[in-house]
């Protein structure tokens, strides 16, 4: 067992990032630089295609159909499957599976099947979600995104404002109040937590300018 235990940890600690390919949203390992990686780490290694009890090299599950293949490294067997799919990660109909689909099927299975001995295993993080989860996760963080970059330019308009108002001579103490007062007694602008707080902020330091309330800077003396 210690010996299997090798293998997981000497294919886990192979990086391979500079390998990766990007295919629209999908990054994948190709799998002949799968292969040969495991294979200059552990020349045993050797695989299989599962065929079903027609000899065929796909199986068929209802209307779609998947791959099989078997991994052996220094005498640890492991299986693994995959959906026949298009190039869009579409499962194919079983009417519609080409022998072309089926050998890309297989491929693609095998570099899955080389992450269960540990092999680039962080490419198939999150696979289990479901495509509708994705979905939900991709909008998600595309709203994240947009929500952290409307947030930003708010600040932003509250800073330079602040800065405008400061330099026409608004004490900087009277800045740090009204930010104050919005930002849960913080009175930093840069630290305003929503658009709805830099708003507020915003709209105060307009009413301050506008009623044009400002404190002229202190002369200086005269020296003798």
């Amino acid at each position: 067992m210690e010996e299997n235990k090798n293998v997981f940890e000497t294919l886990r600690a192979i990086n391979l990032e500079s390998k990766h390919k990007q295919k629209g949203k999908l990054t994948y390992l190709p799998w002949a630089t799968a292969w040969a990686t495991v294979k200059l780490a552990f020349p045993d290694a050797n695989y299989e295609t599962i065929k079903d009890e027609n000899g065929n090299r796909y199986h068929v599950e209802g209307k779609t159909c998947y791959v099989e293949t078997q991994v052996t490294i220094q005498g640890e067997t492991i299986s693994e499957t995959l959906a026949i799919m298009d190039n869009a990660n579409k499962a194919i109909l079983a009417n519609d599976v080409t022998s072309t689909n089926v050998d890309k099927s297989i491929k693609r299975c095998l570099t899955k099947n080389l992450g269960l001995f540990g092999l680039d295993l962080n490419l198939w993080e999150g696979e289990e979600l479901s495509d509708e989860a994705k979905e939900l996760k991709e909008q998600k963080a595309e709203a994240d995104k947009k929500a952290k970059n409307e947030l930003t330019k708010a600040i932003k308009e509250v800073v330079d404002l602040g800065n405008e108002l400061i330099k026409s001579g608004v004490a900087k103490e009277t800045m740090m109040e009204i930010i104050q007062k919005h930002n849960d007694g913080n009175g930093n602008p840069t630290a305003l937590k929503t658009v709805k707080m830099c708003a507020a902020a915003k709209a105060d330091l307009l009413k301050l300018k506008k009623a044009g309330k400002t404190t002229p800077a202190p002369k200086q003396q005269e020296t003798k």
